[in-house]
């Protein structure tokens, strides 16, 4: 494991795009790990995870930040820890607004927040069509 901070200029592309999520960023310390997952920490807390070769908001500050929810059943709990992608058909609930692109908290139907996906559709067409792949998991908690 490999973690060491950050200069201010090198700082601050993480700081733009924590703006770009809505998410407050007064940090005094940046720091970024390198392993096998790389994450980039303001004041030791984990606020960025690199997933496909883009930096998304962990878990912990988007429940921080109040973003928008899927909950879904017990079925697609089970598929997505076994690395399988979350279907529109395993979502029982949304709660906000999704958007393509932008990052959503997962909960199980008894509201236990387990990870964070990234949306491939908007939300109506995820309640409108019921089909097809339409967010990737990038975070999980068991």
């Amino acid at each position: 494991m490999k973690r060491h901070f950050l200069s201010k200029r090198d700082s601050k592309e993480f700081i733009d795009l924590l703006d770009k999520y809505g998410i407050p960023a007064d940090a005094k310390t940046v720091e970024l790990e390198e392993n096998d997952i790389n994450i980039i920490y303001l004041d030791k807390i984990p606020v960025l995870v690199k997933f496909q070769d883009k930096w998304l908001p962990t878990l912990r500050i988007m429940l921080a930040n109040s973003f928008p929810s899927v909950v879904i059943d017990d079925g697609a709990v089970q598929r997505i820890k076994n690395g399988a992608k979350l279907y529109a058909v395993g979502i029982s609930k949304i709660n906000g607004q999704i958007k393509k692109g932008f990052p959503v908290i997962i909960q199980d139907l008894r509201g236990k927040n387990i990870g964070s996906a990234l949306p491939e559709s908007d939300e109506n067409e995820i309640v409108e069509k019921k089909k097809g792949a339409y967010l990737i998991v990038y975070e999980l908690y068991s």
